[in-house]
């Protein structure tokens, strides 16, 4: 599926899922409701632009860690590391890591980056619940780690259900690395828009930073139907499915 068609899709089901919400107006309010939001939708559709991730390190060694377990499930939620298959770059030396978690869960959950030394963790950390199915994130600002430029970095999380038994952790993760802007590259972010600075960070593949960026405008509009659509577009592109 394209990312043009999950924009779509996405826009579509929750067009479908508005209107078949019980109307208490009259039958020509209903109907004049129905019309402006299928027009709003549509706007909607017609303004919106799909970013596009042009990745520039395709061919790499693969960085990103699937949610598999050894041993029984335990019960885990499906996690997710919102990330490419090759390392994500990053023009930050503090940037904000996404991983997704589909249910809520009472289990540790642990947050690991190492660089160089993977013998000498950069931050290891249990992370601070209650976990609330969906998105999270976690900022590097947060605990004053700062990545150098032309190191290559891993990160993981651990679901940990048996933290006597670590054979059972649920660990996803990925690559990061820090990278300078290009003159060319500074230049369009200086002229873009900020509510265009995400799409300029995914065409010149900047993943972390495009990601934040886009993810900080949903926070700002919750509910926005084009900035959802948007972000499950761009994760479509380096083949995260629907989170669900």
């Amino acid at each position: 599926m394209t990312s043009t068609s999950i924009l779509l899709g996405s826009l579509a089901m929750l067009l479908c899922i508005t209107l078949a919400a019980p109307q208490e107006s009259a039958a020509g309010d209903s109907k004049a409701d129905t019309s402006a939001e299928k027009a709003q939708v549509a706007q909607t559709v017609t303004k919106t632009r799909v970013p596009k991730f042009l990745q520039t390190n395709i061919g790499s060694p693969k960085t990103r860690l699937g949610g598999a377990t050894r041993g029984t499930d335990e019960g885990i939620p499906r996690t997710e590391a919102l990330v490419p298959e090759e390392a994500g770059q990053t023009l930050r030396a503090q940037p904000v890591v996404y991983w997704y978690l589909a249910k809520e869960t009472d289990y540790r959950i642990d947050f690991t980056l190492i660089g160089l030394d993977p013998i000498k963790p950069l931050l290891e950390i249990t992370l601070k619940g209650d976990f609330k199915p969906g998105i999270q994130q976690i900022r590097l600002e947060d605990y004053d780690v700062t990545l150098e430029e032309g190191v290559s970095y891993q990160w993981f999380v651990a679901v940990v259900p048996k933290p006597e038994q670590r054979l059972y952790d649920r660990i996803i993760g990925g690559g990061i690395e820090r990278l300078s802007a290009s003159a060319e590259l500074q230049s369009k972010l200086d002229a873009a828009p900020p509510s265009d600075t995400y799409l300029v960070l995914a065409e010149a593949g900047v993943w972390y930073d495009a990601l934040d960026a886009l993810s900080q405008q949903i926070t700002a509009a919750p509910g926005d139907v084009g900035l959802e659509a948007q972000r499950a577009a761009l994760l479509d592109q380096v083949g995260i499915g629907q989170l669900n």
